[in-house]
């Protein structure tokens, strides 16, 4: 769960330093002086002073480290070292490379066309539709997740030999141009349509995915938070399910790995005012994160005790949402997507259905050597502004879980128990449910 892009850098390097060392017997005395940088850096910003003997890790990989034949060498011994921490946050980054940036601008990709779905396969069935990414040729076709496609103009997929032979069936059928799917939706089937179209996943797998699930629940999936722009595209999508219908919520924050603090706060902002969490370090509140109306804008910060701002984000067309709440969770949401849920949970905002995570809640921090090494480090953990212990992980308030051969039979479980959930929930109804409820009745 990063506090932002990597940009700070907090051991500054001095004007003779080199991002590659000398070749040689400097070697050694270059690795050992970014070794010597990184266990005081440890020692001094690691989050918790008693985690490690921090002597003893050191002299586990000291004469590794300043041993080592060249710097792919010394990287990989460093990367071990970084990661004998154990917190699955910290990570050892190296020298910045020559493909740091996605050489590929905007508008200029190229590749084979793409349906923009990510799937799994059961056999006997066909190729299970897992997610939806938007904007895609597969959103546009109307697929849903749980739908399976089992036939690809007119082919089977049933007796494939697996998840690389049905996909690669479907991939040659679009790459020849426009197909036709025979898509089974619980019980029923139907056809659809469909051009491929080039998908840049990187982009799209980012992006916070709205439908209606009837015309009263809104459904809202937030794969990532690591991303600029997650939270001001949450807002946007909110704002369409509330023009849709929308009295109710399911978020989906399943599989969410986490990200931008920034960003999650900023979603948050929909549902919660004020603080909603704390970073504690070496014992004492390091920062604290908020929501603030400034104006008709929604900021998200991250403030320091005396009101420095250590990170913030803006909608300028935020979504206040009130009306009932049910967030999804599974095994896979982590680190800032578990901090949503349990902020949520702490203020008592959400029902939460799905699995126990693993409160991997530590926040990371970049920094930089004087050789140009990058490393990031654990540097905060987490707590809810309501005292909540979020390294206990999310303890659901309903347990659901499913697997791919209940989403085969187009069964997602969770979602099924967060309806019936919101089914439960009261909630006021506004002035447009109202004209819309006498609308139905008398067209009845």
């Amino acid at each position: 769960m990063a506090l932002g892009v990597f940009v700070v850098a907090m051991v500054q390097p001095c004007a003779t330093a080199l991002a590659q060392p000398a070749r040689g017997g400097a070697d050694a005395v270059a690795f050992g002086r970014a070794f010597d940088e990184l266990v005081a850096l440890a020692r001094r910003e690691y989050w918790d002073p008693e985690h490690l003997d921090w002597e003893a890790w050191a002299e586990t990989y000291r004469a590794q480290a300043v041993a080592a034949p060249d710097r792919a060498g010394f990287d990989a011994v460093m990367g071990r070292m970084v990661r004998a921490l154990a917190d699955d946050h910290s990570s050892w980054l190296g020298l910045p490379g020559e493909h740091d940036v996605d050489e590929v601008a905007p508008g200029n990709e190229v590749g084979p066309p793409r349906l923009g779905v990510q799937f799994t396969f059961v056999a006997r069935r066909g190729l299970v539709v897992e997610r939806v990414f938007p904007g895609t040729p597969a959103d546009a076709a109307g697929l849903r997740r749980g739908d399976v496609i089992v036939a690809v103009d007119g082919t089977p997929l049933a007796e494939r030999r697996g998840l690389v032979d049905a996909s690669g069936l479907l991939a040659e059928a679009m790459a020849a141009g426009p197909v036709q799917l025979l898509v089974e939706r619980r019980r029923s089937r139907f056809e659809v349509d469909v051009e491929g179209a080039t998908v840049r996943f990187a982009d799209v797998a980012a992006v916070p995915y709205g439908t209606m699930l009837d015309p009263f629940t809104g459904y809202l999936a937030v794969p990532t938070f690591n991303a600029p722009g997650v939270g001001v595209a949450a807002h946007r999508a909110l704002a369409d399910l509330r023009d849709r219908g929308a009295v109710a919520l399911v978020l989906d924050l399943r599989g969410n790995a986490g990200g931008r603090l920034v960003e999650a706060g900023l979603l948050l902002g929909a549902f919660v005012a004020g603080p909603w969490v704390e970073a504690v370090a070496r014992g004492e509140l390091a920062w604290r994160g908020t929501t603030e109306r400034v104006g008709n804008d929604l900021v998200s910060l991250l403030v320091r005790p005396g009101e420095e701002v250590l990170g913030a984000a803006r909608t300028t067309r935020p979504v206040t949402w009130r009306e009932p709440l049910v967030v999804l969770v599974d095994a896979g949401t982590v680190s800032a997507g578990e901090v949503v849920a349990l902020a949520l949970q702490d203020h008592g905002r959400a029902t939460v259905v799905g699995v126990s995570t693993s409160g991997n809640v530590e926040a990371v921090q970049g920094f930089s050597l004087m050789d140009g090494s990058r490393v990031l480090l654990a540097v905060a953990d987490m707590r809810g502004a309501h005292g909540l212990v979020y390294a206990d992980g999310v303890v659901p308030d309903v347990e659901a879980r499913s697997d791919r051969a209940d989403l085969a039979r187009g069964l997602d479980l969770p979602l099924v128990e967060a309806r019936r959930v919101l089914g439960g929930l009261p909630f006021t109804p506004d002035r447009r449910f109202r004209r819309r409820g006498a609308a139905r009745a008398a067209s009845a």
